[in-house]
């Protein structure tokens, strides 16, 4: 790769895999809180209506963020890989619809949800508020489809053969898209549960009855991720040998993955460790909230970034795979964009460095009680 290719495919993998990650947590969160402000109004619970404002706030710190990465992937594809964006709206047009309409939805649905508390009846205000929620599962069950065809042209083969009416329709059989979206939805929703609990061990935040409902999500969740991870894997298997080798480090592997495959499942079973710890110290909500709590949230969050990075970084050196091969970046790339290695350095670390500068604006916001002292009445 030539530093114009180098740069749009590291940068393009480092805003996915921001992107997916705090999407993740605002839709984990957002479910939560919508629940949470359902069973609120069911039982009559106020204390389950200040954990739903609550983790409301975490979802706010984090939408905005990781909107504005959305729109650097969008930039990036149309700078750098205008060939891979034209073919996308093309023949992706009905999956990407989905997404963007869910995007329409749930923008408004957020801030409506925050500023009717309250102002409405808790009915329609829960009900607001699934939506808010449902409208979050919605993008992903769009976008998803692009990552499906690139490791997999299913449709996109079709629309190469002139038959591109037909290759509309034939994207949504991709073999590879239902493992891949339920695997996303799953691992959103346990995140969620994790990132809930973490925030409920806070000083000065702390509630072992909104730590328990935090942790059973993330449990439960969890639980069903092997599974869907081990359909994904031999999916992978048979359709995208490329990531399969990589995956398992095999001696067809263009990139030996199998030492970050080996840091996902230890972060898996140091997980699973951690929450029946915390399970039996807080069960039901009754007890002491531990201190390694804390851990939940960011062992979620490791094992998703490094499941993201296995899947992204497992094509290379290739931008769409076809069974054992593949298209490297150039095919797709903008010839008329050169950039010099050292600023491609330079640039990928100034993200970097904004990403640090983010994450400790988050830890301030939660840990000296930014969110919490907002107004919850």
């Amino acid at each position: 790769m030539n530093g114009s290719e180098l740069f749009s495919f590291n940068l393009l993998g480092i805003a996915v895999l921001i992107h997916i990650a705090f999407v993740n947590i605002t839709m984990g969160t957002g479910f939560i809180s919508a629940m949470a402000r359902f069973l609120a109004w069911r039982r009559s619970d106020p204390g389950l209506e200040i954990m739903s404002r609550r983790v409301f706030k975490i979802l706010i710190v984090h939408e905005l963020f990781s909107g504005v990465w959305g729109t650097v992937i969008t930039v990036v594809l149309a700078a750098f890989f205008p060939t891979l964006l034209a073919i996308a709206v093309d023949v992706m047009f009905f999956p990407l619809l989905i997404a963007l309409s869910a995007i329409i939805i749930r923008i408004p649905t957020i801030a409506l949800f925050w500023y009717t508390w309250g102002k409405v009846e808790p009915r329609i205000h829960s009900v607001i508020g699934f939506v808010m929620a449902l409208s979050g599962f919605a993008v992903p069950m769009g976008f998803r489809y692009i990552f499906a065809e690139i490791t997999y042209p299913h449709g996109v083969s079709l629309a190469l053969q002139n038959l591109k009416d037909a290759a509309r329709l034939e994207v949504f059989t991709n073999p590879l898209y239902p493992p891949l979206i339920l695997h996303t939805w799953a691992g959103a929703l346990s995140i969620g549960g994790f990132i809930t609990a973490s925030f409920f061990t806070i000083k000065g935040n702390l509630s072992p009855k909104f730590l328990w409902i935090g942790l059973w999500h993330g449990v439960i969740f969890l639980a069903v991720q092997p599974f869907i991870g081990l359909w994904y894997l031999t999916s992978l298997g048979t359709y995208a040998r490329v990531i399969y080798n990589n995956v398992l480090g095999t001696v067809h592997a263009t990139f030996n993955l199998l030492p970050m495959f080996g840091l996902k499942i230890a972060a898996f079973a140091g997980l699973a460790v951690f929450s029946a710890l915390v399970w039996r110290r807080v069960k039901r909500g009754e007890g002491s909230a531990p201190r390694y709590a804390l851990v939940l949230g960011p062992l979620a969050m490791l094992i998703v970034l490094v499941g993201e990075l296995i899947n992204d970084a497992g094509r290379y050196p290739f931008l769409v795979l076809l069974g054992d091969t593949g298209l490297p970046p150039s095919v797709f790339s903008n010839l008329y964009i050169q950039i010099p290695y050292p600023l491609v350095l330079a640039i990928l670390s100034g993200l970097v460095v904004f990403l640090f500068g983010f994450m400790l604006t988050v830890y301030y916001a939660l840990n000296k009680r930014f969110l919490v002292d907002l107004p919850e009445v």
